[in-house]
């Protein structure tokens, strides 16, 4: 498949990358269309005053440069990973995979909030990082 890959200052490359593999707590979604985040923009002219961990190993995922462009997407579900519940083959849905919710906290509690942690904070236990909205609210 196709990528755009961010890896530096003013360095986009389009590239040929393995399909991902869906692991448990995933699923997989056939891109039908994608945006370019106003984010994605600046981070593209000003690395290094992106909000997200670019230049060490992330903290959650131990991903480094270069990486994926293209965070907001919609498609639809081609594969679910064991365990997941509640969404099938089929199912239409968006996806914003820089946002994670620990399902404890206060701000992750709230319906739809725009408090959630962010990628460089969130912490390694929380254990709805992976799943989709519907899995977040049935975790909690």
């Amino acid at each position: 498949m196709k990528a755009a890959m961010f890896y530096g200052k003013e360095d986009l490359r389009i590239e040929d990358v393995p399909e991902p593999a869906v692991s448990p707590g995933q699923v997989k979604i056939r891109n039908g269309y994608v945006g370019i985040c106003g984010g994605d923009v600046h981070t593209y002219f000003h690395p290094e005053a992106s909000p997200v961990v670019l230049f060490r190993p992330h903290p959650m995922t131990g991903a480094r440069l270069p990486q994926p462009r293209g965070h907001e997407f919609s498609g639809t579900v081609v594969k679910v990973g064991e365990g997941v519940t509640g969404i099938e083959v089929g199912d239409r849905g968006s996806m914003f995979p820089t946002a994670y919710s620990c399902g404890t906290c206060t701000a992750c509690r709230l319906p739809a909030s725009p408090a959630r942690h962010t990628a460089p904070t969130a912490g390694p236990g929380c254990r709805t990082a992976r799943l989709g909205p519907r899995e977040r609210r049935r975790a909690r």
